[in-house]
């Protein structure tokens, strides 16, 4: 896993710690300037997480984050602050952030949110939903679909990659190769498929994302199908459903 961080920060480099623990091989680059992530980013293809800090230079008002969530289209951007004020929580997921994560964020919430953001969905701590003044205007203005997980948000552009690979029969392991990302990387990828397409298994999915538009014309196939439930039986489990529940083709 590489991740692209202002470790330089005590806030980023506890996260990282638990990172580290939840996943192998995590390389990270230190960038300790909003320049210094943009510098950073060309020389970084298969990145697959960005830490930033609110206080980091460059970040003035999140216009620092604006200008890396733009040059990571499909990598998750997370921000570390000492501040709870849900005003600028909610600015932050406004601004491109995945998920905002405090000093009070204990190990126990930290092994369970990092992954929900590697998946492709949000984080935000409960102090987000104070409603302080000024912030019913902030959560009115931002739809809540856009802050916490829903079974009916839009795939991203990496899970767009993963579910045509589905289709294609590829299993987590080709799929992590092929993408060089970590197998892990892609079980977490595949589970967030499943929860944003409301499916059971990999076969659903991949019914359920060409009938969403999300796969090519002409991708799906009844080959690739079998294909995929002949290759791999452990990754039918992802979801706890077995391989019996492979929907019948219509014709």
């Amino acid at each position: 896993m590489k991740v692209l961080a202002a470790e330089g920060y005590i806030l980023c480099r506890c996260l990282l710690r638990t990172l580290m623990l939840l996943y192998d091989d995590v390389c990270v680059t230190a960038a300790n300037s909003i320049d210094e992530v943009l510098a950073g980013i060309p020389e970084l293809p298969a990145l697959d997480l960005a830490v930033l800090d609110a206080s980091m230079p460059g970040m003035e008002n999140f216009e620092g984050l604006r200008r890396a969530v733009e040059h990571l289209a499909d990598v998750p951007v997370i921000v570390t602050s000492t501040s709870e004020s849900p005003a600028q929580i909610i600015a932050a997921i406004r601004d491109g952030a995945r998920g905002y994560f405090l000093p009070s964020s204990t190990p126990g919430a930290l092994k369970h949110a990092l992954p929900l953001v590697l998946s492709g969905e949000f984080y935000i701590p409960a102090c987000a939903l104070r409603f302080e003044s000024g912030c019913t205007q902030l959560l009115t203005e931002l739809p809540l679909s856009q802050v916490m997980l829903s079974p009916g948000d839009g795939l991203t552009p990496r899970q767009r990659e993963i579910a045509v690979m589905l289709a294609e029969g590829k299993s987590n392991k080709e799929i992590a190769r092929k993408l060089k990302l970590l197998e892990g990387t892609v079980k977490l990828h595949v589970s967030g498929i499943l929860r944003k397409l409301g499916v059971k298994n990999r076969a659903g999915a991949v019914l359920a994302a060409a009938r969403a538009g999300y796969l090519p014309r002409g991708t799906l196939g009844i080959g690739s199908l079998r294909s995929q439930y002949s290759t791999d039986h452990v990754e039918h489990s992802e979801s706890g459903a077995s391989a019996s529940s492979l929907p019948s083709r219509r014709h």
